[in-house]
């Protein structure tokens, strides 16, 4: 499970243009755009659900290998 602090710290150096993207399937992986995010719940017990904008591609090497899907 990742929080949002997680998130935020992961990404606090990032250049806000930056593009977000998914990868998806370890087996066969795949690339997809973010195309949004939600926060949902009631206040006490939130979720935030990034939604999927459409497949791009397969998932290059360097980042299969990069996330551990790959050895």
């Amino acid at each position: 499970m990742m929080t949002a602090q997680e998130l935020i710290d992961i990404l606090e150096d990032a250049d806000p243009e930056t593009e977000i993207r998914l990868a998806i399937q370890p087996a066969w992986p795949f690339e997809h755009r973010v195309s949004g995010a939600e926060i949902v719940g009631d206040g006490e017990k939130d979720v935030v659900y990034l939604y999927e904008g459409g497949q791009i591609g397969y998932l290059p090497g360097d980042v299969t290998e990069a996330i551990g899907w790959r050895d």
